[in-house]
């Protein structure tokens, strides 16, 4: 379970840097996809759903599931993937 939480902890910290290049990159498919929520619940909301998730998943670990771990890394491939796909797209 220890194993689980430190895991989940530090693959936080790379999903709240990866989230925080992906919301600042300059492709205007992204802008386009971010800004109708910005503009309506503020343009912090999406790290706000990033630390619930966060949470979430270090919650779920405490209670002895592996699949949070499983789970919470899987997400952290999908945003490995989405960031490498804006920094390696064609301008």
């Amino acid at each position: 379970m220890v194993i689980a939480l430190v895991a989940i902890f530090f693959a936080g910290i790379a999903n709240f840097a990866m989230h925080r290049a992906f919301m600042e990159s300059d492709d205007p498919l992204i802008q386009q996809m971010v800004k109708p929520l910005s503009d309506k619940a503020g343009p912090h909301i999406n790290y706000v759903f990033e630390f619930l998730l966060h949470v979430g998943a270090m919650a779920i670990a405490t209670r002895g599931w592996f699949t949070a771990l499983i789970l919470y890394g899987l997400y952290t491939r999908f945003n490995e993937l989405a960031i490498s796909w804006t920094h390696h797209q064609p301008r």
